[in-house]
């Protein structure tokens, strides 16, 4: 589970996150939307621990995500398109992922079944999909 109560987040007379509470249940995908600049990925980058809480607080699993042991079998979450290469497909990012965090390759289609994203989707290279807001995933381990 994904908590944030209250969370706010300054820099200093700018508030990019203010007073956000939300609960986002395991096996459920929850996305924020907003415009930009609404804080978004100020509250992702609070929740993993990237940038710190002004105030209010951010867990995971009911601890804060630096906390959490190997997280990435908790949280999948890309604050960056750019971060990974637009050649390679959906599917080769959930792959090198799995492998990094040593979960089984049958994980991956399993993830992409619980998000909707098919076979055939999965095979579309990065640069052929939409990045248009931050994401968690919570990923449980069972």
């Amino acid at each position: 589970m994904i908590t944030t109560q209250n969370l706010v987040r300054r820099y200093g007379d700018f508030t990019a996150v203010n007073n956000v509470s939300f609960t986002a249940e395991p096996g459920r995908v929850t996305g924020f939307l907003g415009p930009n600049g609404a804080g978004k990925s100020t509250t992702m980058r609070v929740l993993t621990g990237l940038t710190p809480a002004t105030s209010g607080t951010a867990t995971v699993l009911g601890k804060p995500f630096k906390e959490l042991v190997n997280p990435g079998r908790h949280v999948g979450v890309l604050l960056d398109a750019s971060a990974q290469h637009n050649g390679r497909t959906g599917r080769e990012v959930l792959m090198i992922s799995a492998k990094t965090m040593g979960l089984p390759a049958k994980r991956v289609d399993h993830m992409m079944d619980v998000v909707g994203l098919t076979q055939k989707e999965g095979k579309r290279r990065l640069g052929n999909y939409s990045w248009v807001c931050a994401s968690a995933l919570v990923w449980p381990t069972h």
